[in-house]
C-alpha cells in the first residue's frame, strides 16, 4: 500500500478554525494527564540508589543487588536465577545462592515463582 499523494493528504486535513480549537482542547487534556505522571517519577536520590555499575558481570550484579539492593531488585535476581544457572551454574551456586538464603532470612519478601 502506497501513502496518499501530498495533495490528497493536505485535502484530508482540516485546518479550519473549529478544527484548531479542537486540537487545542486535546493538548490541554494531555497537559492535565501529564502532571500526575511527572510527580510519580523517581527523585535523583532514588535513581542513584537503584543504579548499578554497568561493568559488573551478571553474577557480580546479582550478588550486589542481593547484598545492597532494594527488595524489588532482589526479587528480580530471584526471578532470573534460571538464567544465571544456565549461564554459569558453578558461580551461581557458589556466590548467588548463599546470598539468596541470607536475603530470605533477613526478610526479603519473595514471591512464589
Amino acid at each position: 500500500m502506497h501513502p496518499p499523494p501530498p495533495a490528497a493528504a493536505a485535502a484530508a486535513m482540516d485546518f479550519g478554525q473549529n478544527s484548531l480549537f479542537g486540537y487545542m482542547e486535546d493538548l490541554q487534556e494531555l497537559t492535565i494527564i501529564e502532571r500526575p505522571v511527572r510527580r510519580s517519577l523517581k527523585t535523583p536520590e532514588e535513581i542513584e540508589r537503584l543504579t548499578v555499575d554497568e561493568d559488573l558481570s551478571d553474577i557480580e550484579r546479582a550478588v550486589y543487588l542481593l547484598s545492597a539492593g532494594q527488595d524489588v531488585q532482589g526479587t528480580s535476581v530471584i526471578a532470573n536465577l534460571p538464567f544465571l544457572m544456565r549461564q554459569n551454574p558453578a558461580e551461581t551456586l557458589r556466590r548467588v545462592l548463599p546470598k539468596v538464603r541470607v536475603s530470605a532470612m533477613h526478610g526479603l519478601r519473595l514471591f512464589c515463582l
